[in-house]
């Protein structure tokens, strides 16, 4: 999360409190909103970015810990990441874990360069009141998917997919038919 400074404490307290709400469960209870990680590598891996986020002097916010709140799962609780900097390993790497690493940004300029200086290019969300700002940063923003006060908003008939690192192709959509298949074109003199 890249937040304006003015606004970055507000936000990360906000983020905190909400990530306080989001405890891991059992993955086959219907209100459980967060799961385990896939084994314990990941869970390992994970960590490993928290612990060396940490020893650079990254404040953890909230989490950072394994939870246990079913026996044999690989869980870590929502972790907020804040004070983190752009030539951090957690602010450059897919951490795929629960985590939120917080950047700041003067402006919305600074706020693009620190989003499109990652190689990943997947998705990304603005927030503002203000809809011609949001229009000039989505647009400025090197990622597939753009979301605009809101986030993973979705529908069968938009494609999904990224740029950059992330650019493997599209789901969903009549695009995603032209990823998936070849097209050829044969022809036959009949004279």
């Amino acid at each position: 999360m890249i937040a304006e400074r003015p606004v970055r404490e507000e936000l990360v307290a906000r983020v905190v409190d909400r990530g306080r709400t989001m405890a891991p469960g059992d993955p086959l209870d219907p209100g459980t909103v967060l799961g385990s990680l896939v084994d314990e590598e990941a869970l390992q891996r994970v960590l490993g970015h928290v612990d060396r986020a940490r020893d650079d002097g990254v404040r953890v916010r909230l989490g950072g810990e394994r939870v246990a709140p079913v026996a044999g799962g690989s869980y870590l609780g929502p972790t907020v990441l804040d004070g983190v900097t752009e030539e951090l390993a957690v602010a450059r790497e897919e951490v795929f874990g629960p985590v939120l690493s917080v950047l700041e940004a003067d402006g919305p300029e600074e706020a693009v360069r620190l989003a499109n200086a990652t190689e990943y290019g997947l998705a990304a969300a603005v927030w503002t009141r203000d809809v011609g700002r949001a229009g000039r940063i989505a647009r400025a923003l090197r990622a597939g998917t753009v979301w605009v006060n809101t986030y993973d908003a979705a529908d069968e008939s938009t494609p999904f997919g990224g740029m950059k690192a992330s650019g493997a192709g599209r789901d969903r959509s009549l695009h995603a038919l032209d990823a998936y298949t070849h097209l050829k074109t044969t022809w036959i003199s009949l004279t």
